[in-house]
């Protein structure tokens, strides 16, 4: 009875022992499971965008060098594209950057305030003196004063101004870099530390019961394989970053080679401009001008879509008006034998979004002052005197597959000396903003520019600018946008 009693009791302890040791371990395994799926999460939510945001900043940064230092060497027009591109970057988008970057990092690292205000201290003296070097050399014509080009040039002397501010943002950037990926690395260590004393918890279950060791190594196994997942996720995510970078890049450059410049635009209407915004680094609105015929041709096109797939799109729209227009040079004519084309190469995919075009196709004769305009969905509007008139397209989008509908139609209308002529997309009017975040839409859009319509071009350009982000504020790009004005002569 003594030995069964105490065979029993050992048992028992035995039993209560490896109850004790499985749960303990059990609640070790659920608790670094979790702990591993918490810093997973943060590197994904947290660290990775602050990168992203970093690199973004800097990228912004070593680009407006090259630009501020060709503007101060090299003379060009007032409207070369790099130093539209340079006021940009200068007027806000640089510091706009940086605040994003700053905002995504010091949600989770208080510690670099004092790197981020140093930052802020070298980025605002390095915008000041890009912003002074614009002034020395604002225009073409100032190149000629040697005092004003040798004040700027100075502003690039080595370890001073320019060189010296960018100099020390890098500085500062590589230290918040090694900051973020410190503290990222510090998680995985606690990650991977945790893992060891699992290991060896396990082991020390093993030698208790095989089945506690069982359960032990199915655990373990998962949080490997886990942490192997996480691995080949953040392997395939640098390696899809790579491809869509590469491919942006390579929509960059073909869309680049059909867009015409506004010195050729302003061969053909010396009174005319280009509003024109991507949503992304490449777009799916497009213009095109062309001169055949003693007719100008012109039209603003909204392909379905934006980013890469919208300036693929844009490609094929070129590509087609182009082509149509060795024969046909009345619009309606060019848009029925555009949509024949579109119709026979665009195809339906499987969930029903159908790739399309609509567009803004005019002719003018500048000898008789006529305008000929046919549109798919996309109207013109003419104003005079402040009066407003449409010019309604017909409501169809180029490719529409072999679907029931009218034919394009040419509309004529005699134009007067001081017209102003508007053809656009969608995206200006459907921009949300403002107080209550809705679109701007068509009437408020048609109320901007009969105010605007009297004044001189470069004027318009910049109220379209300065209402749209107004209106825009903090939030999103809606859509690609594209406004095009011709002032009648």
């Amino acid at each position: 009875m003594i030995f069964k009693k105490f065979g029993r009791t050992h048992v028992n302890l035995v039993l209560i022992t490896v109850v004790t040791v499985v749960a303990a371990t059990l609640a070790g395994i659920f608790y670094t499971l979790q702990e591993s799926y918490a810093v997973h999460m943060r590197i994904k939510q947290e660290y990775v965008p602050a990168l992203q945001d970093l690199d973004s900043f800097e990228a912004h940064l070593l680009r407006s060098k090259d630009l501020i230092k060709e503007w101060a060497f090299v003379q060009r027009v007032d409207e070369d594209k790099n130093k539209a591109e340079m006021r940009e970057l200068s007027g806000g988008k640089l510091k706009n950057s940086f605040l994003v970057f700053r905002t995504s990092s010091l949600k989770m690292n208080d510690y670099v305030k004092n790197d981020f205000d140093s930052l802020d201290f070298y980025l605002q003296n390095y915008i000041s003196m890009c912003l002074e070097v614009q002034s020395l050399l604002p225009s073409f014509e100032s190149y000629s004063d040697p005092i004003a080009q040798m004040e700027a040039e100075a502003l690039f002397l080595e370890n001073s101004g320019i060189p010296l501010m960018e100099q020390k943002c890098k500085k500062t950037l590589e230290s918040l870099r090694s900051h973020l990926t410190s503290k990222m690395n510090t998680e995985l260590e606690s990650l991977n530390r945790q893992f060891d004393r699992l290991m060896i918890i396990i082991g020390l279950v093993a030698m208790f019961v095989v089945f506690a060791g069982l359960v032990i190594g199915f655990f373990a196994k998962q949080l490997r394989l886990q942490r192997e997942e996480t691995q080949a996720q953040k392997e395939v995510l640098n390696q899809l970053y790579q491809d869509l970078t590469d491919s942006i890049q390579y929509a960059q450059r073909l869309q680049s080679t059909i867009l015409p410049t506004m010195g050729n635009v302003r061969q053909l209407f010396p009174k005319s401009l280009i509003f024109y915004k991507p949503k992304s680094v490449v777009s799916g609105d497009f213009y095109w001008f062309k001169n055949v015929g003693g007719k100008k041709l012109f039209a603003a096109a909204d392909c379905t879509g934006h980013g890469v797939p919208g300036a693929f799109m844009s490609l094929v729209g070129h590509n087609f008006l182009n082509h149509v227009t060795k024969v046909f040079l009345d619009p309606a004519q060019i848009l029925n034998n555009v949509n024949r084309l579109a119709t026979e190469v665009m195809k339906t995919n499987s969930s029903g979004v159908r790739d399309g075009m609509d567009i803004a196709l005019c002719s003018y004769h500048e000898d008789s002052r006529t305008l000929e305009f046919s549109g798919a969905n996309n109207s013109i509007y003419i104003i005079r005197n402040n009066e407003l008139m449409e010019l309604k397209a017909t409501k169809r989008s180029i490719g529409s597959f072999g679907e029931q509908g009218e034919n394009f139609h040419t509309q004529k209308m005699q134009l007067e000396s001081g017209d102003m002529l508007y053809c656009f997309s969608d995206g200006y009017a459907d921009q949300f903003g403002g107080m209550e975040n809705k679109k701007f839409m068509r009437k408020n859009f048609k109320s901007l520019l009969c105010q605007i319509s009297s004044l001189e071009i470069a004027e318009q350009e910049k109220a379209l600018q300065h209402t749209f982000d107004t209106w825009k504020g903090n939030f999103e790009q809606t859509d690609d946008i594209l406004v095009i004005g011709i002032q009648v002569s």
